[in-house]
């Protein structure tokens, strides 16, 4: 018996946007590395305008992986709180909660005898 699609879809979901990423974070600095060498070779310098080029793409893919994972989290977690079921009796507030003791209950110790 085959899989439904809508089974192998939740599966595999977000692996080909994590792998995508993963990629954007290492080829975009070897990128900017690459122009940052073609800059050395045209000033003669030596090799700090490919490594600093590549260090800042690199640090700035974190930063926006980090910020865009940060909001995501907080989209998730307000559609949560959103989205909690609430106490049936509608006690959900401690204010409201009724503490009253059933007729002839006490909390008094009584003493051994």
């Amino acid at each position: 018996m085959r899989a439904s699609a809508l089974y192998k879809n939740k599966i595999f979901f977000g692996t080909d946007d994590a792998f995508s990423r993963s990629v954007e974070i290492v080829v975009t600095p070897a990128i900017f590395a690459g122009l940052g060498w073609l800059f050395d070779r045209w000033l003669g310098t030596s090799p700090w305008m490919a490594a600093s080029f590549g260090a800042v793409a690199f640090l700035v893919k974190v930063a926006a992986e980090w910020y865009r994972y940060a909001g995501r989290m907080a989209g998730i977690e307000e559609e949560m709180a959103s989205s909690r079921p609430t106490n049936s009796r509608g006690l959900d507030h401690p204010e409201e909660v009724d503490d009253h003791l059933p007729t002839g209950v006490t909390l008094e110790e009584r003493a051994v005898e």
